[in-house]
């Protein structure tokens, strides 16, 4: 088994057909094919179940996968880092990044690096905390911007900035327009819309003020709570860095926005990495001016 042969298998199963595999990796099918059972063979168990032309893993091949995707991680990284080490300040930083820093936070702090170190060059990545913390281990990532809750073991964090959440919505949903901040008891009666990755812990801090929250939609990502709450369906519960600056501008007069009094209500923005001694070059250097603007 070599690197090409685990290149050749993950393009397979991210295709999912030997034809589409082939032509992204610029290849005809029967060596693809060749290669394939030569790797089954090696391994001595079928990695896919075929049905047509389309191919499936099996619960071996599910396994092998993962395990694919670590080795060809590393194998990328130990690239970048030996890059790094013969170039010094003009490598690559790979980080990922969560939506709701990446249009605020994050291009500020991208544009400070960038002025520090412009030979740096940048491979950035989005999805949310979960996905991010996955290809961190898997090697696919030096860095990544999450957020709290997340598992924390075997991980070096940083810790950036600790936000309220923040209650979104028309202003009719709110008992006293003018008031900038409401507590949950104040909010009792109104139908919410959550992001599934707070759902847990709203209900839980609802429930210890014997509320039974009503709860009209749960969905998968901040950008659809904040339309379903300027639609008017209800209110949307997010960390403050999650809502656009344009939402609470006295110019957006459709949509209201107020803080959470709850203080046990907060999410933190972290900067995390598996073992900071063992970061490429511009990682350790982008980890550094994070840590030295929280410093100061």
């Amino acid at each position: 088994m070599d690197i090409r042969q685990l290149r050749y298998f993950t393009a397979i199963v991210e295709e999912g057909t030997l034809t589409g595999a082939a032509k992204r990796l610029n290849m005809t099918q029967p060596p693809l094919t060749a290669q394939l059972k030569l790797l089954e063979e090696e391994l001595r168990c079928p990695l896919f179940t075929r049905e047509g032309k389309r191919l499936h893993l099996t619960e071996a091949g599910h396994h092998f996968y993962e395990r694919a995707l670590r080795i060809l991680g590393m194998c990328d990284a130990a690239v970048t880092e030996m890059a790094d080490f013969q170039e010094g300040a003009a490598g690559t930083l790979r980080i990922g990044v969560i939506s709701s820093v990446k249009d605020q936070l994050f291009p500020q702090w991208v544009q400070s690096f960038w002025e520090k170190y412009p030979n740096i060059r940048y491979e950035i990545y989005s999805a949310n905390t979960y996905q991010l913390l996955d290809q961190l281990q898997n090697g696919q990532l030096d860095l990544a911007l999450v957020r709290t809750p997340f598992p924390k073991s075997e991980l070096n964090i940083l810790y950036i900035k600790k936000e309220p959440f923040l209650a979104v919505g028309i202003p009719s949903f709110f008992p006293d327009p003018e008031k900038e901040s409401l507590t949950l008891r104040e909010l009792e009666n109104v139908p919410f819309i959550f992001y599934r990755r707070w759902e847990k812990m709203l209900k839980m801090r609802f429930e210890a003020e014997g509320i039974s929250p009503r709860i009209i939609c749960c969905n998968d990502d901040a950008q659809t709570t904040l339309a379903l709450a300027y639609m008017g369906m209800g209110v949307g519960l997010l960390p403050a860095s999650g809502i656009p600056e344009f939402f609470s501008s006295p110019s957006e007069p459709k949509i209201a926005v107020k803080t959470l009094k709850e203080k046990t209500l907060y999410s933190q923005i972290a900067l995390v990495c598996r073992k900071k001694a063992l970061l490429p070059d511009s990682a350790r250097r982008f980890w550094d001016m994070i840590l030295n603007s929280i410093v100061t």
